[in-house]
């Protein structure tokens, strides 16, 4: 073979080489940065469901307080590099009517959430004794408050939460402690008279308007309104009972 045969050859091997090992580069690439990047979706994924998995938590804390007269409970929250805090308050009113007379009462309750951002565009916030996690634009209740829907007997519990010493947030990977401290109780009723119904009206302003909605309808409730929100549903029943619990909270590093 001649020298020019042989030169053509090893510079065709060696042009070969070249392109297979940039292939193999791009290739290894492409790999690597999909895998980061699914592997950084799949630990953020992770991260909201451990916090959910406290709230959880935090919720059955706040019970003890709220049913079983515990002067306070405390929670511990891993932060992991996100922000906990308050969200603008909620409003939740239930307005009850005599189907025979004019009687009428309205009853209505203001808290404030908690609330656990800052994991891309995820959130879990609890408020009025119910957890909810957002993704997105859609908004979960993972957690239902605990309302009471009969024909003869509603109960919907008012839990009036606000922060202590102000309303601010702590950010970054450390462990926060959320302490429930009870402040007062109350409680307030509405009856119908002899061969009456209650028919009541329940109306939540929330910007998780919409997971309220399905969580009303889960329980047999007729919608009357809804929007981005605002959700209003209807029942008939013939006691209204509202216990209502004050919990301040207190955020502490």
């Amino acid at each position: 073979m001649s020298r020019s045969a042989n030169a053509d050859r090893a510079a065709t091997e060696t042009l070969g080489f070249v392109f297979a090992f940039v292939l193999v580069t791009a290739t290894v690439g492409v790999v690597y940065a999909a895998g980061i990047g699914g592997l950084h979706d799949a630990q953020q994924f992770e991260q909201v469901n451990n916090a959910q998995r406290g709230f959880d938590v935090f919720a059955e804390n706040v019970e003890d307080v709220r049913r079983e007269g515990a002067p306070s409970r405390a929670t511990e929250l891993r932060l992991g590099g996100a922000t906990l805090g308050y969200g603008d308050p909620v409003t939740v009113r239930v307005q009850a009517n005599d189907s025979n007379t004019a009687a009428n009462e309205t009853f209505a309750m203001q808290p404030q959430p908690v609330v656990y951002s800052g994991v891309e565009d995820s959130e879990v916030v609890y408020v009025a004794g119910a957890v909810f996690r957002t993704d997105g634009d859609r908004s979960v209740m993972v957690r239902d408050p605990g309302y009471l829907f009969g024909p003869r007997r509603t109960a919907v519990p008012f839990l009036v939460t606000y922060p202590r010493g102000g309303s601010h947030s702590v950010s970054g990977d450390s462990t926060v402690l959320v302490v429930a401290h009870r402040q007062s109780t109350g409680f307030d009723r509405f009856h119908a008279g002899p061969g009456a119904d209650v028919e009541m009206n329940v109306t939540v302003e929330s910007p998780r308007a919409e997971a309220w909605r399905r969580y009303f309808e889960r329980k047999g409730l007729n919608v009357t309104r809804a929007n981005g929100t605002v959700v209003s549903v209807e029942y008939v029943t013939k006691r209204v009972y509202v216990p209502e619990t004050v919990v301040e909270f207190e955020l502490q590093r």
